[in-house]
């Protein structure tokens, strides 16, 4: 009988038991997950790290606007332009000037 009391006892945890263990709980969580994360960040850059690149290997420099290829269909590219702008205006094409279009 004496068991069956100090079990009854125990049984019943105070208010600040509860609040130290669930803080305890989400902190060691919160530990374990930040461990976790690190180690598969320093495992993901070492699988993504990208090979080196010759030394030798010349450096390709991006076309600018003077050297760039001009455009096969530019009266389709204008008059798709010129639909898209009077389409969000809510006018006409016949009130639209273009007078360049440039790539950036």
């Amino acid at each position: 009988m004496d068991s069956l009391m100090l079990l009854a006892a125990m049984a019943e945890p105070s208010f600040l038991q509860v609040v130290a263990m669930g803080l305890i709980t989400v902190f060691v969580v919160l530990i374990c997950l930040i461990i976790i994360i690190k180690i598969m960040g320093a495992i993901m850059a070492g699988v993504s790290k990208p090979a080196p690149a010759p030394a030798a290997a010349p450096a390709v420099a991006a076309p600018t606007v003077a050297n760039a290829a001009p455009q096969p269909n530019k009266q389709q590219l204008v008059a798709a332009v010129s639909a898209a702008i009077a389409e969000d205006m809510g006018g006409s094409v016949d009130h639209i000037k273009i007078h360049s279009i440039r790539k950036l």
